[in-house]
């Protein structure tokens, strides 16, 4: 046999055991420090630059054999000096020493969540994955558009989630083309557009496994990249002739069908997640949260102002009656020492604290007045409920009339969150959110002695509305100003409120509450207002203080 044979002299890839018996490799090892192998799913966003030796390296240009003639050869480790008197291969020899190794390969067992298979011939290799996936699938691979020695590439934009069902493919070391095959429990594929340093586009896999926990403790990702097995998701692209199937069910074909963070990353990519966003709606609140509070006037300050009822605040108990409430004021009322009362900031208050769902899952419920009643049937809901005529009240504020003025839109995902702030504002910006230093039963606060600080005038407010998945109503006026305001509580707890103050209020309905407590009339003064702590605002960077 040709000792140059493209199909042989390459070690055994990382990339296809991660089992108890996987070891360091210092080849590998070493390559990962001048390439990029195994990292982060966090690091997968446009603009990050990478190094590929594998991807531009020459290809495995070895064929099947016919399944008829694959058969009929030997491919065992039991009649394995039988297969090297077939290819009159040497022992000793490096490529006895390869085929030795994919045998012993295709012939390990699978670890947990882990099945795998070897293919010998083109029409195995498609039985196999058709019967793991099913009929209904796709093949995929690394593209470049052209040969390449480059093997710096940059990241662009479109990452596409191409799905969880999958079968990789990895080409083995051996006379003729043998893939092993193995789909592991928590891992996804990516396809990821970039373009090299000297021009080259380039559509490259990546594999991110979100579940490390049953791989083996020495295995050389997690000494390079120093963590423990089943602590953080791990990634890494595919050796240019690595396949993978896709069951076609789970495709994507747009990027905002990314996990939200990694979402997040790729519109920000230098700016990390805010708590609010990350912690808050990212993650399902412990125990069973209330998402629908009792009092009617809790949803006068969620953002409308041209269709205010004038009957809400007027009852017993209502906010009217609870004068010593601080719900609406006037500009020149923040002034440090400005005594205030925020029920909304007391432990005592209920939150809402339900999460997003995925915009995949979100964009696949209905969300309109026209399928209410479907809407109540999927939540299992009687129409007269509390919570049914809550979930009516925010799709009908999301199907409102806008005032003059006024931009608005309704996220049901951070992914549309995100797209729509930006679409508005541009990438230039940040989001905020009121904060408390601690939990706290106390209501009462002052304005701390620096006062208030000027974040932006031109800014969308985002009110999360009662529904049972995060719902937020999105919306820019005209002449509005943002301040972050210090407070001190009684006790010295110390927060930091968002205050919206409406410097134009011609275009409001007369009727709104905020006349009738302030005793002023549409147009007269600017009208401020402290947000809830759900709320968050998102304001241009440029501006911030």
């Amino acid at each position: 046999m040709n000792k140059k044979s493209k199909g042989v002299n390459a070690p055994i890839s990382p990339f296809i055991i991660y089992g108890e018996k996987s070891k360091g490799n210092k080849k590998h090892g070493s390559a990962a420090i001048n390439g990029t192998m195994f990292f982060f799913q966090e690091d997968l966003h446009p603009g990050k630059r990478v190094n590929l030796p594998l991807l531009a390296k020459t290809r495995d240009l070895t064929t099947f054999l016919p399944q008829q003639v694959a058969r009929s050869i030997p491919f065992s480790s039991n009649e394995f000096p039988q297969i090297l008197n077939l290819f009159s291969l040497d022992p000793e020899s490096m490529e006895a020493n390869d085929m030795e190794q994919t045998i012993n390969v295709c012939e390990r067992e699978g670890m947990r969540g882990e099945e795998i298979f070897c293919a010998t011939s083109f029409e195995s290799f498609v039985d196999s994955s058709v019967s793991k996936l099913g009929k209904n699938i796709q093949l995929l691979a690394n593209e470049l558009a052209k040969e390449t020695n480059n093997p710096v590439f940059t990241i662009g934009r479109g990452i596409q989630n191409m799905g969880e069902e999958e079968l990789v493919c990895h080409k083995m070391s051996y006379p003729y083309a043998v893939f092993l095959c193995h789909s592991i429990d928590s891992t996804v594929v990516y396809k990821v557009p970039m373009v090299g340093m000297d021009g080259t586009k380039a559509k490259a896999l990546v594999i991110c496994h979100k579940d490390t926990s049953a791989w083996g403790p020495n295995h050389p990702v997690l000494e390079i990249l120093k963590v423990k097995p089943g602590t953080v998701p791990i990634c890494h692209f595919a050796v240019r002739d690595t396949l993978a199937w896709l069951a076609l069910c789970g495709v994507s074909h747009a990027s905002a069908d990314l996990p939200a963070e990694v979402h997040w990353k790729s519109v920000f990519p230098h700016t990390p997640m805010p708590k609010a966003l990350k912690h808050r709606l990212l993650q399902p609140a412990a125990g069973n949260k209330p998402w629908v509070v009792t009092r009617k006037e809790d949803s006068i300050n969620d953002g409308d102002y041209g269709n205010a009822d004038p009957s809400m605040g007027f009852g017993r108990g209502s906010i009217i009656s609870r004068t010593n409430i601080t719900m609406y004021f006037f500009e020149n009322d923040l002034y440090p020492g400005k005594k205030v009362k925020l029920e909304y900031f007391s432990k005592a208050k209920a939150r809402n604290e339900v999460p997003f769902l995925s915009r995949r899952v979100a964009e696949s419920i209905p969300f309109s007045s026209d399928e209410f009643p479907g809407i109540l049937k999927l939540f299992s809901l009687k129409p007269e409920s509390r919570e049914a005529k809550a979930m009516n009240r925010t799709i009908a504020m999301c199907e409102r009339r806008v005032i003059e003025g006024e931009d608005m839109y309704c996220a049901t995902s951070l992914e549309s969150l995100v797209d729509l702030s930006v679409r508005k504002l541009g990438n230039d910006i940040q989001v905020l959110s009121s904060e408390v230093e601690k939990e706290t039963e106390n209501q009462d606060f002052s304005v701390a002695n620096e006062g208030k600080i000027m974040m932006g005038e031109k800014d969308i407010v985002c009110h999360k509305m009662k529904y049972p998945y995060a719902v937020f109503l999105c919306h820019s006026l005209d002449k509005t100003a943002v301040y972050r305001v210090p407070l001190v509580g009684k006790h010295g707890t110390k927060a930091n409120a968002l205050a919206v103050c409406h410097r134009d209020t011609s275009a409001w309905n007369p009727n709104h509450i905020a006349f009738l407590l302030l005793k002023v009339k549409p147009g007269a003064v600017p009208i401020c207002h402290f947000l809830k702590r759900e709320s968050l605002v998102w304001v241009p960077k440029r501006f911030a203080h």
